[in-house]
């Protein structure tokens, strides 16, 4: 795993009530991106506030913003360790998923990012729901099968560990078992070119 990666948000790494206040200011002016970057990974937290927001909102619809996701972070906390572990594995899998999809960004070339030339601001474009899921590789393929099996067999070790593990387990695979997933990722890989030529004529 690169330094970027290991610097990207991550849930083990910021705690609920950081992630609060970042959820509470994320609503204030926000700095324009290409909107071809993939979506970042979310944490345990954000993705169980995003399942249940609607519902503490429901019951509570008064409370102000910041009141509703004081709610759901009193509620995260005091999770089963059973429940939560449900929404580390979540987090686990949408990190995976970035961490594929940012091996096959490309930034715009008309999209300044570091905010140089006219304040470096671009409007926003919203990412069409309709654009195909991006395809993925072979060993990402193996790995979203094979990670909740390995995190079974280790739980005490860290995210870190379990992705060094599948690797090594990935690399040791035999040639025929390994053809497998190469099979599935060029299939995936068929998918998606298909999709998009048919995304693009549209």
């Amino acid at each position: 795993m690169s330094d970027t990666d290991s610097n990207e948000y991550d849930s083990e790494e910021v705690s609920v009530e950081e992630e609060v206040v970042v959820e509470v200011k994320k609503k204030r002016g926000k700095k324009s991106k290409d909107p071809n970057k993939p979506k970042r990974n979310m944490s345990s937290f954000f993705l169980y506030s995003q399942a249940h927001r609607a519902d503490v909102k429901a019951a509570n619809p008064e409370a102000a913003f910041g009141d509703i996701a004081r709610l759901l972070s009193g509620q995260f906390k005091e999770l089963p360790e059973k429940e939560k572990a449900k929404w580390d594995k979540k987090a686990a899998s949408d990190k995976l998923r970035y961490q594929e999809e940012m091996k096959h960004y490309v930034p715009s070339d008309d999209f300044d990012e570091g905010g140089g030339g006219g304040g470096g601001k671009k409007k926003k474009a919203k990412r069409d729901p309709n654009m195909p899921k991006r395809n993925m590789s072979a060993y990402f393929l193996y790995s979203v099968a094979i990670r909740p099996e390995v995190k079974e067999q280790n739980p005490d070790a860290s995210f870190g560990d379990i992705a060094k593990i599948i690797s090594a387990q990935f690399k040791a695979l035999p040639e025929k078992e390994r053809a497998k997933w190469d099979v599935k990722a060029s299939a995936d890989k068929e998918r998606y070119q298909a999709e998009m030529d048919a995304y693009n004529a549209s």
